[in-house]
This record gives C-alpha cells, sequence and structure tokens, in this order.
C-alpha cells in the first residue's frame, strides 16, 4: 500500500485525544453514603452496566473517527493486475472495436467470450472520460459500418449491451480498417483504438494489414481469452451423394470434422439426424489439428423424395459449429425423347450421337436421365405425354398434326429443344412449325468457302461472344475454365433469324461475336422452348468436342423439364447472396427462414425474372419456399427449398501469433502481448471517507439517547 500524502499519517496520533478525554475528563462527585440511594441504585444495576457500554462504543466510536480522518487525508492506494486495456482519459477520439463473431460464443469459465469483450469495452467507455468522442465496431464479417463519433456515451453503452453473437466468421482486419478511416476524420491529435477479441488468426489475413507501416492510430489490444488454449471440434462440411447399394431410395451422407485444438480427442460422437429423428451415430477421434471424414449410408425414410438433414457432434464450449444442415433429394428421372432428323448407319456420324452420349455419358444408371430415340416418321405415333423433353434434331418440317400435339404438349409444361442443320428449310419451318418456334428462320450463312483450307475455315468460324446469360440456369454452372471452352468452340455454319417473335418469354441467352443470335429462349403456354441455331452434331461446329458440350446439354435438358441438377448443391454461407429460382408464372413467392422470418418477393421483384437475389441469409438452418401462381394459390415449393451453413473459417480458434498482429500507429505496446502484465491503481481514500460519515452518523445517534 501507497500513500499520495504520507505526511498525514502523523494525524493518526490524533486518536489519544478522545481516550484522553474520556479517561480525565470525566467529573468525579464526592462521596457521600446515605442508605437511601444506596438502596435505589442497587435495585437499578443493569441501567448502570447499559450506560457503560454506551460510553465504551462512543469511545470507540472517537477513536476510529479520527483514525479515518488521519488515513483519508494520507490518501492511500493500491496496485493490482488490470484485466483491460490501460486507458488514457480526457478530449480523444476513441473507437472501441468488439469481435461478435461467432467465434466469441465459445464458452470459458461460465460465460461466453463475448461477455467478457462486453465487461471490458464497458469499463474502457466509462474510463475514457466524458470528453472523448467514442464509437463502437464489430468485427464480424458484414457488420454495419459506424456512422460518426459521438460523446453520448449512454447510447453507446446501450449498443454495447445488446450485442449478440452474429453467425459468422470474424474480419478483425477490415474492422480495424474501418476504424482508422473513422479517427482520420477527427480533430483530435489522441487517437486511439481499442480491439477486443479472441484474436483468432482466421480474422487477420496474412499480407493484408489495416494500415500501412508506421501510420495509423493507437492500438490497445484486449485478449478476453486471457491466453487461455482453446480447443474446439467442428463439423466443417457435410455433401451426400446416391448410395447404389441401398436401392433407390439410398443416401450416403459425409461429414468432414476438424480438431482446432493442441490435444487429442477421443470418441466424439457423430449422428446423423434425418427430420428430428436420430437415424444414424458413430464416433471419431481426432489428433491435434487432424481432420476426419464420417460417412452414414441411410434410405430415405417413406415415400419422400427429399428431406431435411443434420449432422451433429457432441456439444462443446462452442455449440454453433457442432451441427451442420444438408438438404437429401432423389432425383426425379428426367424423360427424354431425342427425333433424330438424319440417321446414318455410322454410328459416330449420326445427327445424334454427341447428344445422346453427353444425355448418358458412359450409359450410366445414375445420370437420372431416361433417353429415348425416335424418327420423325415415328413421332405421330408417340404418347408426347411420357416425356419431359423433346430434342428435335436436324428435323424437316413436320406435317400440321405433330406440330399441334408438339404445341399443346408445350401449353401444359413441355421442354422442346430445336436444333438446325441441313435438314432444315427456313421458308417450311416458318409455314408449318412458327408455332413451336420463339423467333422465325431467315437463311443459313456459310462463313467459309468450300474450298477453305482448315486454317481458313477457322479464322472465318463465329465464336460466341463473351457477353451470355451467365446467371440463366443453363450457363450458372459454368465457371471461368468453362466459359472459356464455351468461347473455344468454332462454328462454321449458322442460320441467321428472322424479325417475328413469339411469345413473351423470348429472350436471347446467348449470340456470337457478330451479334446473331446463338440460343434464344421461348415460351408456349406453360412450356419452355430453347432454338439452338447451330447444328447439335459437328457438321456445323466442333463444340461436341469440347468440355463445355456435356454440362451445357444437360443444364439446357434440366432447365426444360423443371428439374434442376442439385447432385452436388452450391453450398450457401451466412451471409451470402443466394440465387432463387422463380417461374415466369409466379405473382408471389415467399422464403420462410428457420427463425420463421419471411420474405416475400411480387409484383415488379418478379416480373420478367428467371431468379432473385435473396440476401437474407442471416442464420443456419433450412430455408424453405413457397409460390403462387396466377392459376394455383400459395403452396410449398419443395425444389427449391435450400439451406444455410456456417462459414468454416469461424471454427478455427487458433490464436494469431503475437507478432503477426497489427501493429501500432504510435508505437504502443499492445495490452495482452507485452511480457510485463499491466497495472491499474485503486485509491482508499474514498472508501475511507464514507467510513468516517457513517462512524460520525453512529456517534451522533448515540450521542442524543
Amino acid at each position: 500500500m501507497d500513500f499520495l500524502a504520507p505526511l498525514m499519517l502523523l494525524g493518526v496520533v490524533g486518536v489519544a485525544v478522545p481516550v484522553v478525554i474520556h479517561l480525565f475528563g470525566r467529573r468525579r462527585a464526592p462521596v457521600r453514603r446515605f442508605g437511601a440511594i444506596d438502596f435505589l441504585l442497587g435495585t437499578d444495576r443493569k441501567v448502570a452496566k447499559r450506560l457503560r457500554v454506551r460510553e465504551a462504543l462512543l469511545l470507540a466510536l472517537r477513536a476510529l473517527a479520527c483514525l479515518a480522518l488521519a488515513l483519508a487525508l494520507a490518501k492511500p492506494l493500491v496496485s493490482c493486475a488490470a484485466h483491460g486495456p490501460a486507458v488514457a482519459r480526457g478530449p480523444q477520439a476513441v473507437v472501441l472495436v468488439v469481435d461478435n463473431s461467432f467465434t466469441m460464443g465459445y464458452r470459458l469459465g461460465g460465460e461466453t467470450l463475448l461477455a467478457r469483450a462486453k465487461a471490458a469495452a464497458r469499463h474502457t467507455l466509462e474510463e475514457v472520460g466524458p470528453e472523448a468522442e467514442v464509437a463502437i465496431l464489430f468485427a464480424a464479417e458484414g457488420a454495419e459500418p459506424a456512422l460518426e463519433l459521438s460523446r453520448d456515451h449512454l447510447k453507446l453503452d446501450g449498443l454495447l449491451k445488446e450485442a449478440r453473437v452474429e453467425a459468422r466468421p470474424a474480419d478483425t482486419t477490415a474492422a480495424l480498417r474501418r476504424a482508422s478511416g473513422l479517427l482520420s476524420g477527427s480533430s483530435y491529435r489522441a487517437r486511439r483504438v481499442y480491439l477486443f477479441s479472441a484474436l483468432a488468426a482466421t480474422g487477420f489475413p496474412p499480407g493484408e494489414p489495416p494500415w500501412p507501416p508506421g501510420s495509423g492510430p493507437e492500438l490497445h489490444i484486449h485478449d478476453v481469452t486471457e491466453g487461455a488454449t482453446l480447443a474446439n471440434v467442428a463439423i466443417t462440411a457435410v455433401h451426400a451423394e446416391k448410395e447404389p447399394d441401398l436401392g433407390a431410395r439410398g443416401v450416403r451422407v459425409t461429414a468432414e470434422i476438424a480438431n482446432y485444438g493442441k490435444a487429442p480427442v477421443q470418441n466424439v460422437g457423430v449422428t446423423l439426424r434425418v427430420g428430428a429423428r436420430a437415424v444414424a451415430r458413430g464416433l471419431v477421434t481426432l489428433g491435434p489439428g487432424e481432420g476426419a471424414a464420417k460417412r452414414f449410408s441411410v434410405p430415405l425414410p417413406g415415400d419422400a423424395r427429399a428431406a431435411d438433414a443434420t449432422v451433429e457432434i457432441d456439444d462443446d464450449a462452442l455449440t454453433p459449429d457442432d451441427r451442420r444442415h444438408l438438404r437429401l433429394e432423389l432425383r426425379s428421372e428426367v424423360r427424354v425423347l431425342v427425333v433424330d432428323g438424319d440417321p446414318r448407319t455410322v454410328r459416330h456420324d449420326d445427327e445424334t450421337f454427341y447428344l445422346e452420349t453427353a444425355l448418358r455419358p458412359g450409359d450410366r444408371a445414375d445420370s437420372a436421365l431416361a433417353v429415348s430415340s425416335a424418327t420423325p416418321d415415328e413421332l405421330p405415333s408417340l404418347r408426347l405425354p411420357d416425356y419431359d423433353v423433346i430434342f428435335l434434331c436436324n428435323v424437316k418440317a413436320l406435317p400440321d398434326g405433330p406440330v399441334r400435339a408438339l404445341t399443346d404438349w408445350l401449353q401444359k409444361g413441355g421442354g422442346l429443344f430445336v436444333s438446325v442443320g441441313d435438314n432444315v428449310d427456313a421458308d417450311a419451318y416458318d409455314a408449318q412449325m412458327l408455332p413451336l418456334l420463339p423467333q422465325e428462320l431467315k437463311s443459313p450463312q456459310t462463313l467459309a468457302p468450300p474450298n477453305a483450307t482448315a486454317k481458313e475455315r477457322d479464322d472465318l468460324a463465329e465464336r460466341l461472344a463473351a457477353k451470355f446469360e451467365a446467371g440463366h440456369p443453363v450457363f450458372a454452372v459454368f465457371g471461368a475454365a468453362g466459359v472459356q471452352a464455351l468461347r473455344a468452340a468454332r462454328f462454321h455454319r449458322i442460320f441467321l433469324l428472322g424479325p417475328t417473335t413469339r411469345g413473351e418469354g423470348r429472350r436471347v441467352l446467348a449470340r456470337y461475336q457478330s451479334g446473331a443470335p446463338a440460343l434464344v429462349e421461348g415460351r408456349v403456354g406453360k412450356g419452355r422452348v430453347l432454338l439452338w441455331t447451330s447444328s447439335i452434331d459437328r457438321d456445323w461446329t466442333d463444340l461436341p468436342i469440347h468440355q463445355a458440350y456435356l454440362p451445357m446439354v444437360q443444364q439446357a435438358t434440366r432447365y426444360l423439364a423443371r428439374s434442376p441438377n442439385r447432385d452436388l448443391p452450391a453450398e450457401v454461407l451466412v451471409g451470402r447472396v443466394h440465387e432463387l429460382p422463380v417461374g415466369p408464372e409466379d405473382i408471389h413467392v415467399e422464403v420462410t427462414a428457420p427463425s420463421g422470418r419471411r420474405t416475400v418477393y411480387e409484383g415488379e421483384k418478379l416480373h420478367g425474372r428467371t431468379s432473385v437475389s435473396f440476401a437474407a441469409t442471416t442464420e443456419p438452418g433450412f430455408y424453405h419456399v413457397a409460390a403462387q401462381t396466377s392459376t394455383e394459390a400459395l403452396r410449398p415449393r419443395p425444389g427449391a427449398d435450400f439451406v444455410v451453413n456456417l462459414d468454416p473459417r469461424g471454427s478455427d480458434v487458433r490464436r494469431i501469433e503475437a507478432a503477426d498482429l497489427p501493429v501500432s500507429g504510435a508505437a504502443v505496446a499492445a495490452a495482452g502481448t507485452d511480457e510485463r502484465a499491466p497495472r491499474r491503481r485503486i485509491e482508499l481514500w474514498h472508501g475511507l471517507a464514507a467510513f468516517l460519515l457513517m462512524l460520525l452518523l453512529a456517534e451522533g445517534l448515540l450521542t442524543r439517547r
């Protein structure tokens, strides 16, 4: 213990003053014995005893009051280890950066790391004093930025009280960068940032400092873990695939599990739930920093073709990442009819050779496409409702009967793909088959003379333009490599289109570099039509030998059949935008989040669109979609349901190395990173003054009696 005014301790001798007064200041009356008085005093000895106790208490209170006065004037103080950053008071600009990522939901010592961060931040807000301008930023990825510095500390304290763990990983560097930008507009010379975080390394991308070396604000870092080593086991990914050994309804679910701790974990329970029912359970053992895959093979229950499933592990200190969701689906078989307009005896010269190979690669049973072939002459004898998609490949103009049958089939929701070739006559098509087409045919265009060399043919050939409907389901699966493969294909002959168009749903999905349409979409009633202005085989183009041919053909087939390929759906992470497919007949679409919150799309948000951007992916779990059309009431659309999961980066609780932490612009050692723990001074004289006041009040009460 130290004293700010040690000379005042001399006042301790004042304790003797009330003792002297008490012992020697009393008046002593002469003793006169009188029998009647002796009798009275003898009957009230209890009263005399209470008076002596009262005088002793008065003496003690007065002595303690003198001692407390002297000690209070000496201003005693003690120092102890600080549990937060050293805080400077006075006029200054301050930004408090609080990590509220889901990592901060980790429970340590009976409380969450966020609770510790909030307590330390609120204490810092109190300590900087009312003259400081303060802003609060949160470090979860995608957190709202603070607009300005404020002296309304009461409002800022309320903001800290209401802070909650977000289901997103930390982006601490970005938060510090925003804090630096906010402080750069302040007129105060003293600019400080206080960071309250578990300092997970994933929040500090290497090579991306929040400010250039030697610049930036004064940085104070408070490690809310207080140096503790965190351990965490998490499910980082789940996916499902068909399980042939269990029959048509079998699925295989694989969960990837990681141990981010420094100690091994033994026999962690892993459970697969389909709906609310646990259908399989196993154990996994992981070494420090290791990962493992756990597989379950189960049949889908009942007659359902889809189900919500969850893989979960035994709860640990960080529970949000102990479960991960997925959608289990049995693919609906798409029935495809390929009408071959130019059959050949040599198989690889046949018009539909490449198309059929792409529709059922390797004749695999799991392609989910049931492909049948026919000639144009056989078409009138076939029952069209037995097929979901029909390809007319280089077919001569059909008679009125098949055209009417195809039109009626399209009106009821069929999908038609039309490709051209040497058998296609533009005038005959426009006269007999225009009801099936989104746009009339004009004439074929040969891009190189017949006697041109191979190099001249390639130089004069058309290519697909770089700009096409990349968000359309036909092209949505293509990455950068797929786009390059599409553009690498050469087209030596194409059909030009005339000005006459049909239907409101017509649009050009892809063009050649010359601007001529390559793929045109149209609508006939509830049905969809795709018109391809080149051949489907190698007669007019070399596209069939490029890697982009197979996914384009399969995606076009599934789009026409309204059966998107969901074998390997792209995982939606919390905070990411999900493209939700919609139809031209939809007038009202609802998305229900796991918490029950609804998002509604209608009117202009749906008009003329094939998809809408859903950005309210703020919570992990199952999102269910319902839609209403002009002819049908609102009903669930299970095929559009999707799941949202946590970003696995937030599960990595390993701490960043001290050498990799951001450097303070003012070269101030960061609290919690210095080897010497910071000390905090606690002044005791305020308590002594309050104690003195209580003593004086007690002395006053006794003297009144």
